[in-house]
């Protein structure tokens, strides 16, 4: 008797619950058969999780490996032309922790000058104040205090082994581009960017959901999400419970479109307005305030920064970690 009392009383719990649940996350995607994660402790740095564009036109004729890079620093506000070496170990600090497995530091300087590369004539866009896309030397040195030397050293010595390597596709440099965090499988282009390419059409990456801050919640009161409603060209009414409908998820399990106040939404544009880590989002009201749930941290194409970090540890090298985030392509050296 007495479980049977539980056992409604349970039941009549989760269907007080229901209509303040707006929505649920889509199940996990399959897992494939990968060299063992190893997680992050609690207290690591997540790294830089940096937007990066398409080009719109990509390179034409030859491409030199070798050639130093012209970037825009928005810190500067103009551009600079910076060596390869230079670049390499500036957009890898940026982007990763300088400790971390030799060969997820190797993957995201090539991933990165490959990009750089790709736009062609339109400069790479950075921030070298803020450590965003690529920074100098000056700044690492202010960074790292007594561990400048230690580190950059060592960043140095990686550049040397990458500076004459490329991810390519269809012999043009590809456009890799990265994010931190998955929700444990990477997107396609064309759902952030409009752009479909190939080699960005989305892979499982489970390790992702290892990291400790995969999944993170952060509460709105009433009136701050009715503010940001307001943001959108909404005016909420009635009960706050029904402000959010079902969403549409795509194929790699972020909110393709949510219905907000009889209004569909893109997923990236309520990303945007809610201030959320990812467009991977669950909504729910609690009665009092609204909890936004997130999985992944970033736009989610290409590689996954965390998954090239389990990868590496787990025993793969920096050719595999970028030819298994982006399908078709291969690494070339020397490249001209």
């Amino acid at each position: 008797m007495r479980k049977t009392l539980c056992a409604l009383l349970a039941l009549t719990l989760l269907a007080a619950a229901a209509p303040f649940l707006v929505l649920l996350f889509p199940a996990a995607p399959a897992v494939q058969t990968q060299p063992a994660p190893t997680a992050a402790p609690q207290d690591e740095p997540l790294p830089a999780a940096t937007p990066q564009p398409l080009p719109e036109t990509p390179p034409s004729g030859g491409t030199d490996a070798g050639e130093a890079l012209t970037l825009y620093d928005a810190a500067a506000g103009e551009e600079i032309t910076v060596p390869v070496e230079e670049f390499l170990i500036g957009a890898a600090a940026s982007e990763l922790p300088p400790d971390w497995p030799d060969d997820a530091i190797r993957a995201q300087m090539v991933a990165s000058h490959s990009y750089a590369l790709a736009l062609g004539d339109d400069p790479m866009q950075v921030n070298s104040a803020l450590c965003a896309g690529w920074t100098s030397a000056e700044v690492l040195r202010s960074r790292w205090g007594d561990d400048f030397t230690r580190y950059y050293s060592h960043l140095q010595d990686l550049a040397r082994d990458v500076t004459g390597a490329l991810l390519c596709y269809d012999g043009a440099p590809a456009a890799a581009c990265y994010h931190s965090i998955s929700a444990g499988h990477t997107e396609a282009s064309q759902n952030v960017w409009l752009t479909a390419l190939p080699y960005l059409q989305g892979v499982d990456s489970p390790w992702d959901a290892t990291v400790p801050e995969y999944e993170v919640s952060v509460t709105y009161s009433v009136p701050q999400m009715t503010a940001m409603l307001q943001s959108l060209g909404l005016t909420p009414e009635g009960d706050p419970g029904a402000w959010f409908g079902a969403a549409e998820w795509d194929d790699a399990g972020y909110v393709a479109q949510m219905e907000v106040c009889g209004q569909s939404f893109s997923g990236l544009r309520l990303r945007s307005a809610f201030s959320l880590r990812s467009a991977c989002f669950a909504v729910t009201y609690d009665g009092d305030a609204f909890i936004l749930t997130t999985r992944g941290y970033g736009h989610g194409v290409g590689l996954s920064q965390y998954g090239a970090k389990a990868m590496a540890e787990g025993g793969a090298n920096w050719q595999e970690i970028l030819t298994y985030y982006f399908p078709g392509c291969t690494v070339e050296t020397e490249i001209r």
